[in-house]
């Protein structure tokens, strides 16, 4: 009952005001619009193109298909993981690992609210590689797009940056984005500085590898590093696009409008002119397919289609599966594709859904002799069986230390590449955090929990430099309410035996750390891949059966689209051969962008945005 109370009104309450017209009427729609721009997604990429229009005094509108949520779990960054399990602003989607025939699937959690995913992750922020810029400004023929350019132009993000130096030239301090770094959040809080444990596992590390003061201005080198996370210094919460959205609405009420619990069904297009002018819409929550809560939903089978137009341009911002699915659905794709659903073709772009990749990721983990508390004081009933309760969670941290709440649990990191080849690009970020994680899997909050289960150390290998681009997002009907196929296809391309290699090298330098150093002191067993794990051919074998990932992207791939018969956008994020009509968000990506997306997708934007505006004033 409560549920369909909270359907009922989120239709009165979200209810947008619009001028009826007729549907793919491009010239009526145009001629009444009264937005500039319609954003479709407020994601990193979204909000970022919404919100830098509405201060160039630009009308906008966002519309995002989740509700707007604000809570304090969401706010409080230790509580990531149980944001993780909050099915209404959740997609919990379940691709393939490998293909659809192989059967194996993943959970892969997605933000569906506004803010999209930097409500829910876990604030993990790092610059991309400088050379990652100058290969797209190379590819594109851009020069906007080089590291040069990039960090003198089109970085307006960062307001405050513990972490930088102070002559960083990424941030100029006047921008929305905060960014600390562990060492004030947890490393350094009185619940660790005088821990043993901590301090042996330090030393271990540092003999291994140099300590990366400034990691984000210089990340071209194997070291270890405390770990920027996206939370303010001076409140202690998350810094995410849904907070950015608030403040340039209050600042720019006029230009910026947003409707959430708004699912975009189509891209409406003129079939004569291929010019983009408005999109088609249904009101209501939960209605996508990937929502926990869309098998409740008692109003999606009775729901009216309504349109709204642009003057200028609409822009996608789904990320790596929603956009490519939203172009085929509006007749942008494979034409064999699109035929086999009866979508009307508008444009054969065979790159759409094209060109995935996904991160390697694999847990390394030890149980340890002692519990060195690093957790911190959560009450484990709010945790065990899922339950998410907030007045729960902050009555058991009432006396915890503040530094403890504005943690995303995250030790420190390592920047590696894996032998034989050293590269001035570290291959993979290794990140250290005191619970036991296998990965995005069923349960796996619960599973993670230490006070639960014990005292665990487990490192991520977040092999970051994949090259296998094989996978696919593909519709598997024309209901918009479907989720696609998404096959992931790890290590099935020509490279994929030197990914298993090099992750291979990263589980044998990890051992040295805590099997083969005095650290070994404090380890009672290697759980995962197992001190019996180690020929080549067992942890291959280990590899390919606990890899995962959680930042797939690259599905609408940037390039020469005079040339490249899978580029999907060009430099400026134009899709080919569509006017008016552009994507903006990690889909856009020729290979895996950084580390972390969070910022790499933010900065982009912002070039995105400055196109849009330079084009609007010529």
């Amino acid at each position: 009952m409560i549920l369909l109370l909270y359907l009922l009104i989120s239709i009165s309450i979200y209810l947008p005001s619009t001028i009826s017209v007729p549907l793919n009427s491009c010239t009526i729609g145009q001629q009444t619009a009264i937005y500039d721009y319609i954003i479709i997604g407020s994601g990193p990429g979204g909000a970022t193109i919404a919100t830098r229009l509405a201060l160039n005094d630009y009308k906008v509108l966002l519309i995002e298909a989740g509700p707007d949520y604000d809570d304090i779990i969401t706010e409080t960054p230790v509580f990531w993981p149980e944001v993780q399990l909050e099915p209404q602003i959740t997609a919990q989607f379940n691709p393939y690992l490998y293909s659809k025939e192989d059967n194996r699937t993943i959970q892969y959690p997605r933000g569906i609210a506004l803010g999209g995913s930097t409500l829910i992750n876990a604030m993990i922020i790092m610059t991309p590689n400088p050379s990652e810029w100058d290969d797209i400004a190379n590819t594109t023929n851009d020069t906007n797009w080089s590291y040069e350019n990039i960090k003198r132009k089109y970085q307006p993000l960062v307001e405050n940056c513990e972490y930088c130096a102070n002559n960083d030239t990424y941030a100029n301090k006047n921008g929305w984005l905060n960014i600390s770094r562990s060492t004030t959040g947890f490393v350094e809080s009185p619940l660790l500085t005088k821990n043993p444990v901590l301090t042996e596992l330090l030393k271990a590390v540092s003999s291994e590898v140099p300590y990366n003061p400034d990691v984000d201005k210089n990340n071209t080198y194997d070291s270890y590093y405390f770990t920027p996370k996206s939370v303010s210094q001076d409140t202690g919460h998350r810094s995410d696009t849904y907070r950015r959205i608030k403040d340039v609405q209050a600042s720019k009420t006029l230009n910026l409008d947003v409707w959430t619990n708004t699912f975009v069904t189509k891209i409406i297009i003129d079939n004569g002119t291929k010019e983009a002018c408005g999109v088609e819409y249904v009101i209501g929550a939960f209605l996508y397919k990937a929502s926990p809560l869309e098998p409740l939903n008692p109003i999606k089978n009775d729901l009216v289609k309504l349109s709204i137009f642009a003057k200028r341009e609409i822009i996608v911002s789904g990320g790596q599966w929603m956009s490519p699915q939203l172009l085929q659905l509006s007749g942008i794709g494979n034409k064999t594709l699109l035929e086999k659903f009866n979508i009307s073709v508008i444009q054969d772009l065979p790159g759409v859904g094209q060109n995935q990749h996904d991160r390697n990721e694999m847990p390394y983990i030890v149980k340890l002799k002692v519990n060195p508390n690093f957790p911190g004081p959560i009450d484990p009933a709010c945790i065990l069986g899922g339950i998410l309760n907030s007045s729960c969670l902050i009555n058991s941290t009432i006396n915890a230390p503040e530094d403890f709440l504005s943690s995303n649990a995250i030790l420190f990191s390592i920047l590696r590449s894996a032998a034989p080849i050293k590269a001035n690009f570290p291959d993979s970020a290794l990140y250290f955090a005191p619970l036991r994680f296998t990965g995005f899997r069923k349960n796996w909050v619960i599973k993670a929990a230490p006070y639960t289960i014990g005292p665990y150390i487990t490192v991520i290998i977040n092999y970051a430099r994949v090259k296998n681009n094989l996978g696919t997002v593909e519709i598997k009907s024309a209901n918009p309410f479907d989720t696609p196929l998404i096959q992931l296809r790890h290590f099935e391309g020509p490279d994929g035996q030197t990914e298993v290699n090099q992750i291979m090298d990263h589980i044998r330098f990890l051992r040295k750390i805590f099997i083969q150093s005095n650290f070994s002191q404090y380890v009672e067993f290697e759980e995962l891949p197992g001190s019996n794990v180690a020929s080549d051919e067992d942890l291959s074998d280990y590899i390919h059966k606990e890899v995962w990932g959680h930042h797939a992207c690259c599905t609408n791939k940037m390039g020469d689209t005079e040339n490249d018969p899978l580029a999907v956008v060009n430099s400026k994020g134009q899709v080919k051969g569509v006017k008016n009509l552009r994507i903006a968000d990690i889909s856009i990506w020729r290979e895996m962008p950084g580390y972390f997306p969070f910022l790499p997708v933010s900065i982009a934007c912002e070039k995105i945005a400055n196109d849009i505006i330079q084009l609007a004033r010529t």
